[in-house]
């Protein structure tokens, strides 16, 4: 089974691969590895019929196109054509579009129910444009521009097709890490692909130091085998991992503080309240939230987490000590179970010459103690922001899990 993907980009606006990214880790996840690429223009009619065309010769078993609104040709039109049939309008394709329109107040949309005959409706509920699956010599796929909904595109629709078509079923575990160093990583997948005789197929998704990692193999994987790579994997890593499931930082330490019924509470400078509202977009935070502070300011410090003015003058604003009674200060208040502080220097520039930038304290503890981090982030100011959240989350998380040992 070979794949290629094809997906299109307008040239007068600047590029980003979020889209291609999300739709190769949906399908990498699922066992199906993408093994091409090509982004061309919106208005390349020649280059994608060209590519296209490169593709068959190369005996490409799956093509997947990635379209969207801005196209200037008639993509199905040439796909239809390919396939040997004609367009025409697809009954469930239409009760999507009429479905999302109830819904939505919108009128329209009709035109993007005509699809090649025989297609397989690949169900878009975030708007008109939907996607589809049909076989000709090989197997077409487009689908919309949508790279939030590809991970349940993928999952409901098109792996289970292709398990079906290719009498195959993948099995994959997916591990959730914090701060395990590329080179730490892959040397211990390389040992555990060892183990499994190259039959586990590993995906590695980084996000600030969050990582997703999926192990990926077949029903012909001898069992003994698998388990062996992955509990190599896990007792390797085991210090990094923070969830056997694809969970987010934020959703893992609501999971553990509604369990130990806890609130918690954030005082946050450099980060001013990332850390606080990524865990309040979990639905039903208000259970275990009590408040979040953005002091940025050293009056804000002083006047509404009680820093002194001697620890201030003394140590600085970016210190052990300011860190620690930032979070001390979140404690008189006897509705916080558990605290969170942030502070640091993001750049560009250094508020102080003598500390670098990059440099932060995350303060975490509760009323039997607070413990401090002293980190040193590199990256431009939005890299060391979100390292320096995604941090805090663990930390938080540790702390909980740790007081649950």
């Amino acid at each position: 089974m070979k794949t290629a993907l094809i997906s299109f980009r307008d040239t007068d606006r600047e590029y980003e691969r979020k889209a291609e990214e999300s739709l190769v880790w949906a399908f990498n996840a699922g066992g199906i590895r993408v093994d091409d690429i090509s982004v061309l223009s919106v208005k390349d009619d020649l280059g994608f019929k060209r590519r296209f065309e490169e593709l068959e010769q190369a005996a490409y078993t799956n093509v997947i196109v990635l379209c969207s609104d801005e196209v200037t040709f008639d993509i199905k039109g040439f796909l239809a054509k390919k396939l040997g049939v004609n367009l025409e309008e697809n009954t469930n394709a239409r009760k999507f579009i009429r479905e999302y329109n109830e819904r939505t107040g919108n009128t329209g949309g009709m035109e993007y129910a005509l699809l090649p005959e025989g297609s397989i409706v690949i169900p878009n509920f975030n708007g008109v444009f939907q996607g589809f699956l049909a076989e000709g010599d090989y197997t077409v796929t487009l689908l919309p521009n949508r790279p939030e909904a590809f991970g349940a595109m993928c999952s409901t629709y098109i792996l289970p097709y292709f398990e079906k078509k290719y009498k195959i079923r993948y099995d994959k575990l997916t591990l959730k890490l914090f701060g395990a160093r590329e080179e730490e990583l892959e040397e211990v997948l390389k040992k555990a692909g060892k183990l499994s005789k190259n039959k586990l197929k590993f995906n590695v998704e980084r996000n600030h130091s969050d990582i997703r990692l999926n192990a990926v193999y077949d029903n012909n994987t001898p069992k003994m085998l698998a388990d062996d790579a992955i509990r190599f994997i896990v007792s390797s890593l085991k210090e990094k991992i923070y969830a056997e499931e694809d969970v987010s930082l934020q959703k893992c330490l609501f999971d553990l503080l509604n369990l130990h019924r806890k609130k918690i509470a954030f005082a946050e400078s450099f980060t001013a309240g990332r850390v606080a509202s990524a865990l309040i977009s979990v639905p039903g935070a208000s259970a275990v939230v009590n408040e979040g502070v953005v002091a940025y300011s050293n009056h804000a410090k002083q006047t509404r987490l009680f820093v002194s003015e001697e620890t201030l003058a003394k140590y600085g604003a970016v210190s052990t000590q300011t860190a620690y009674e930032m979070a001390a200060g979140l404690l008189r208040d006897p509705e916080t179970d558990v605290v969170v502080a942030t502070t640091g220097l993001a750049g560009p520039k250094s508020d102080d010459g003598k500390k670098p930038v990059g440099l932060c304290f995350i303060a975490v503890g509760d009323r039997n103690g607070i413990h401090i981090h002293k980190l040193n982030f590199g990256g431009d100011r939005e890299e060391i922001t979100e390292t320096a959240k995604n941090t805090a989350l663990f930390f938080a998380v540790e702390h909980l899990r740790d007081g649950e040992a």
